[in-house]
This record gives structure tokens, sequence and C-alpha cells, in this order.
């Protein structure tokens, strides 16, 4: 069998491509934590408590993320808009928050408003579950997209219910267009973050956790590797004394809380500075209050900036002085986006629609029985468009209607589209591919390979996938169980020569590592060609040394339980070459057809993992108590939810 050895070369090459020239930062010494110089800004960034870009304090900008868990409410997003509306980021635009969203009991509708006042959306599960799953993560996701309309690739960041983290969540997100995971608490001192005003800015996974996770709430790895996908660590709130408070809705005096880290951070190496907190939580006037001083205190300092998370990982992918950092958002200016998709065709600020429901496409409450003559309902306050205006009852019609002010029009509703025979077939002629994870070759990060790895197995033949990196290009689809390959359906958008197909379990240099079941393949343009494979696994890609245009790709098999013992090689399939009896003169394909299965760049020596989950000294893992702490935390976030609901409640009694 075909292996490619060489491939983890291909891959520094994609990496080193558009990595930026700025000075690098040095790695925190941990213990089996190893980051080669080669990882550069903009796809790769090794943990370090250095500044990015070798800049000085003084020239560096402060940023200060604040961020919202849980569900976006009539209740608690005026909370955290009264907060932002208040406070203005030097250019003058209002200082923007960012979201972390669970799906129950939150109205899509307030997600929109909040994007677009410049806000960013990130998920936290659909049900605000311990341990989430696939579903969990991924639903969140497409569910801010499809319904509350939020662009897929602005869905960029993730954190976990409880902070309760593990490796399985982060390869979901890796697999699936995240950018970052902020769940991992950070405190100091530790290798990571020496002390209160040396902390640990944030770094990609390509080559592990180096972070204390014993102490937090979740394990992690120094051998875990995620290229591409960020950690945003949660530093915790600590006293003078170095003891950890929290690191999220602090206790006691806010102001002083926060106040102490920013003087650290600003005075230090101008590490962000987290402001992690519960809409419920800050429903305390006194915490409001002072949370307004602590940010009014911020702003007073030269080169401050609240910003979304997404705001500060741009800029450690290119870090530019603090002056230059204030001109790029003074021509950046605070219009809202223009990528959000609305039914009307423009946005509309949603109502609360308590005797009626918000219509998308005409922008206003379809109020209760409004235009039905035989049944008592509700009408259209004018000036408000409240569904408030109860109807009347005339005893010449014999009808119930409504009152003359409060009189319109019926809302038009839209003509059904016509069902097609089948819902789960593809325009392409086949069943809709089924995957949990796809990555693309690109200089992007995780959210926009994702968006664009998606035309490719939209079901749509005229949707395609685009890479052109110079060094070679890769498609990779994760299936959701192993898969015996039988052959792979692919349209490309272009004419495609030299093409390797590899098929297998590894998710290592983005499947390159598995063994080929295809190779030397011509793929005509726009037409689909079937091509015989007999891989097992459930990762397939699709990899050539040229620009890759992949418009449908379709995996066909059947599924088999995974074996201890490896399954016999296949021998791959090899395409006729373009040009008849010449050998490949790419530089890349000559060193993938001189490849074999047998040889392995470690020498075929398996090293002991190195966990940083059971303590950096070699210290004894703790006793297990996630069950009880799970059971802790359920309990006070459902508090937290009772709470908000009565507090809507009364809202509604007060006709707010």
């Amino acid at each position: 069998m075909l292996r490619v050895r060489r491939a983890a070369t291909w891959a520094a090459l994609l990496l080193m491509a558009g990595a930026c020239l700025l000075a690098s930062a040095e790695p925190v010494e941990v213990p089996g934590y190893n980051c080669p110089a080669a990882c550069k800004p903009p796809n790769c960034k090794c943990a370090s408590h250095d500044i990015p870009g070798g800049l000085d304090p003084a020239n560096t900008p402060q940023f200060v993320v604040l961020t919202n868990d849980d569900a976006i409410t009539v209740t608690t997003m005026p909370v955290i808009l009264d907060i932002t509306s208040k406070a203005y980021n030097p250019q003058g635009c209002e200082i923007p928050a960012t979201w972390f969203v669970s799906q129950n009991y939150t109205d899509y509708h307030l997600v929109q408003e909040v994007y677009m006042k410049n806000h960013e959306i990130a998920t936290h599960t659909l049900y605000h579950v311990p341990n989430p799953d696939l579903f969990q993560i991924v639903g969140m996701k497409l569910w801010l997209n499809q319904t509350a309309h939020v662009p897929l690739e602005k869905i960029r960041g993730f954190r976990a219910p409880f902070l309760m983290h593990n490796p399985d969540q982060r390869k979901i997100l890796q697999e699936n267009g995240f950018t970052y995971d902020s769940s991992i608490p950070e405190p100091f001192p530790t290798a990571t973050s020496p002390d209160g005003s040396d902390r640990l800015w944030p770094y990609t996974m390509d080559y592990g956790l180096p972070q204390r996770c014993d102490l937090g709430t979740g394990p992690c790895s120094v051998n875990e590797s995620l290229p591409g996908l960020w950690e945003f660590p949660m530093w915790d709130v600590q006293n003078d004394e170095g003891v950890v408070l929290t690191n999220m809705d602090p206790q006691g005096d806010l102001y002083e809380a926060y106040k102490r880290e920013f003087d650290r951070n600003y005075n230090g190496n101008r590490a962000p500075v987290g402001v992690y907190i519960h809409a419920a939580w800050l429903m305390d006037p006194t915490r409001a209050a002072a949370m307004q001083q602590f940010i009014n205190y911020a702003l007073s300092f030269e080169n401050t900036w609240f910003v979304t998370m997404s705001e500060a990982i741009d800029w450690i992918k290119a870090p530019v002085p603090a002056v230059k950092y204030a001109a790029q958002r003074q021509a950046q200016g605070c219009d809202p986006p223009t990528d959000m998709w609305f039914p009307s065709g423009s946005y509309c600020q949603g109502i609360q629609c308590v005797n009626g429901n918000f219509s998308d496409s005409a922008c206003q409450c379809v109020c209760i029985a409004e235009f039905i003559p035989n049944q008592p309902g509700w009408c259209a306050d004018p000036e408000t468009g409240a569904c408030t205006v109860p109807k009347v009852w005339s005893s010449a019609d014999k009808s119930f209607s409504c009152p003359d002010h409060a009189q319109r029009e019926p809302v038009a509703q839209a003509s059904p589209s016509p069902a097609t025979e089948d819902p789960s077939v593809a325009n392409c002629g086949h069943p809709l591919q089924d995957f949990v994870g796809l990555g693309i070759s690109g200089t992007q990060d995780n959210s926009a390979l994702y968006s664009q790895a998606l035309r490719a197995v939209d079901g749509l033949c005229d949707t395609c996938a685009s890479a052109t990196d110079p060094t070679g290009n890769y498609f990779t689809v994760v299936l959701p169980n192993q898969l015996s390959v039988t052959s792979i359906q692919l349209t490309a958008g272009e004419n495609t020569t030299g093409a390797f197909i590899f098929v297998g379990d590894s998710s290592d240099n983005n499947g390159m590592a598995n063994p080929v079941c295809a190779q030397n393949l011509d793929l005509p343009a726009k037409q689909a060609v079937s091509i015989e494979c007999s891989g097992v696994g459930r990762y397939v890609t699709l990899a050539t040394p040229k620009n890759l245009t992949i418009c449908d790709i379709y995996v066909q098999g059947y599924e088999t339980a995974p074996t201890a013992s490896p399954s016999p090689s296949p021998s791959p399939v090899t395409a006729t070459p373009t040009t008849e009896g010449a050998a490949p003169t790419n530089p890349l394909l000559d060193q993938l057809l001189s490849t074999t299965s047998d040889d392995t760049e470690s020498g075929g020596v398996q090293q002991e993992p190195q966990y940083s989950r059971l303590g950096m000294e070699g210290a004894t893992p703790v006793e297990d108590n996630t069950d009880e702490l799970t059971q802790q935390l359920v309990s006070q976030y459902e508090q937290e939810i009772a709470v908000i609901n009565e507090r809507a409640q009364h809202g509604k009694k007060r006709g707010l």
C-alpha cells in the first residue's frame, strides 16, 4: 500500500506560504510542548506570553474582551446593550461584546439585533448541556445560520457549558469550521502565565495545549494536535496575593477586581483582559454601575480597545503598532454589517408579539385572528406595531373586527416552493453527502475555509469549493462512521491533473497520512467521474499539487466495524497520465509517487503520551468528581434561568 512519507513537508510548505515575517515570540517552556519556529501567524501561533510581533508594550493595543453566556432574550439583551451602548472605543464606535449563545429561550430576532450592532455571535450549544456532542455543538452553529441568518463564516467561536471541556469537543470544533474555543481557565503563576503582568496570549493548538488543565474543569494534553484552532484563554480573576477568585461573575467589588486585572496587563505584556459574565448576574444595578465604572476607567487609558474575540485574534494574526491599528479602525468606521440575509430584503427590528407572531417577510407582528371575522383576537397598535389592541364585536355585522384606528391590510403570504420528489436527493443525481467535518487548504481561518468547503457537499454542482495555494491543495471530508469505500464520485470545476485520493482513519496532515487509494488522476472540468477506491476509514482526502476546484464529492461504500488489526492494504488506482510516456515533472508529484507505505517519520517508535492533565510536574491526578461538579453547575444554571424567567414575567405584567 502506497503511503505518503513526506506529506508533512507539504503541510509545512502550505503553512509557510502565508506566514508573516514579524518577529516570533518564544514558546512557553512546558514539558512535552514542542512548538517549532516554523509555526507563525496567520495560520499558526505558539503558546507564549510574549507580545505578538515583538512589539514594545507601549506600542501595543490593550484589548479588553467582554463576553456574555447563554440565551439572548428580552430580559438579558438590554442588560448587556445598556452597558455597551454607553461606552465608545477611540474611533467613536460603541464597544462590542462576544455573545456565546445557547438556543434554549433565545429569540432569533434579538440575535439579529445584536449582530447588526457589530457584536460577535458565538456558540454555547443548543441546550446548554455538559460535555456536548457533535449534535449540540454543530447544531447550534447551524441554528444560528439557518434561523437567525448569521453568516456561517462569522460564527467562529465556542464556549463549553459550565466550562466542562474535553479533547472530543475541540476535535469537533476543528473539523467543523470553528476558529477558536474559549473554555479553559488560565491562572497565574504557571509556566504559561508566570505572573499577573505576564499572562498567556491566545494561541493555536497545532502543537498541543500546554495550559494547566488539571487546575480547571476538563482535560487537555500537549499531544492534542488541532491545526488552525485557537484557544482564547479564560484568565482567572485573582486578588493581590494571587488567590484565584473566579473567572466569571466575580463577587464583591467587581470594579476593583477588573481594575486590578487591567492594571496588571496594561503595565505588563498587554495580553487581552477578559471580562466574562452572565447577564443574569449583571441584573443587579450595583454590579451594572460598577461594570460601567470599570469600562470608563479602562477606556481612559491610551490605546485601549474593547473588541470581540475574533477581532483580537485577527490582530494577533497580523499585529501592527497601536497607532496603525487606530488608523485601521478609524477607516473601518461604525457602519452595521451588510452580510446578514433577511427574508424581507432588509433588516427590521423585531417586536415582542405577545398576542401574535413576528413576520420576517413583512417586518411586523401578525396578530392572533386579526383578519378572521368570526373569531375574537387582537389588532396591531399603529404606533408601536405590537398586538395590544383587542378586536371588537359588531352587533350589526355579527362579527369581530379591528377598531378603525387599528385597521390594516393582511400580510401577504409567500407562495410555498414546489416540493421535490425526494428532498434527500441532491441536484447532482445522488443522495446528499453525509459528513461530520470538512477541511480545505487555504490561508483563511477555519470558519471561512469551512464555508468554502461546504460548496463541494451542498448537493449543487454549480457551487464549487476552490483552493489555490501554489504549493499544493487538498479537500477532506470526514464521514460519520468508518466506511469501506467502494467508489467516489467527483465533479471538478476545471481540468485537474495529478490528483490523489487518501482514505483512512488518521487526521494527520489533513488526511494525507492515510493510505492512497487512487493516484495520478485526471478529472475533466464539469463532468462527473466515478473513481473506484477500496480504502477503509472516516477521512477521505482529495489532493493535488496544482489548483483544486471541486464542485461535488460523493463517497459510496458500506459501514464496517473497526478492527484491532489493520486491514489489508488496497492497491491504489492509477489514472492514465495526461502526457503519454512522460514522467511526472512536478516536484511535489515526484515526491508523492516516490513514497512507500512501510516508512514512518518516527522510525516506528511510539512515544508515551504526556498529559498536562496529570500535572506538568508528574503529580498524581486528583480524584474524579465530575458527576458531582456537573450536578452543582447545572443547579446553578437552573437558578440563573429561573431569575431571568421571573423578571421576564414581571416585565410582561407591567406591559414591557
